[in-house]
């Protein structure tokens, strides 16, 4: 499956880990790769179904955790996102990740106090964390602050020129 994902060719990456389910249908990590190349399809309701059978086999994965809060979010359920994030981050405190994402889905919803306080949390910790600088430019931007949302995304592109951030 990730050999023939890696050549481009999506629905044979699919069916062959759907046939690795077939062998062993506990396998989390085969569901989750399933899973992210049936969002890549849109294939919602399928990606949704892969990622809660992997968190019934394995409930502490992370990154299952995390893929299921952006696709609840992605498919207007930022509730729904918000409650897999918290719990996520009651087990790990310091995943950076879950508290971006967690800020990300909160100004979705229109909670920009809560937001910045799951930025600020990252950027407490880490001080080069490239998506806690860019929130807070987006936060200042939309205060009004320009030249501090501006120097913030500079930031970003100083510290990490091709990341997602940038």
């Amino acid at each position: 499956g990730n050999i023939t994902r890696s050549v481009g060719d999506l629905e044979g990456a699919i069916s062959a880990y759907r046939h690795a389910l077939s062998l062993d249908h506990d396998f989390a990590a085969v569901r989750f790769d399933l899973a992210r190349l049936l969002m890549r399809k849109s294939a919602w309701e399928d990606a949704e179904r892969e990622l809660l059978l992997a968190l019934d086999t394995v409930p502490t994965y992370a990154e299952a955790t995390m893929e299921l809060a952006g696709l609840r979010r992605l498919t207007r359920r930022p509730r729904e996102a918000v409650a897999l994030l918290v719990e996520l981050l009651q087990r790990d405190p310091y995943n950076f990740d879950a508290l971006i994402a967690l800020g990300e889905t909160l100004l979705t919803m229109g909670r920009t106090v809560d937001a910045d306080r799951a930025f600020t949390r990252v950027h407490r910790f880490d001080r080069t964390h490239t998506g806690a600088i860019f929130y807070h430019g987006v936060l200042a931007a939309g205060d009004k602050r320009y030249r501090e949302a501006i120097a913030s995304w500079q930031r970003v592109i100083a510290l990490e020129p091709a990341g997602e951030f940038a």
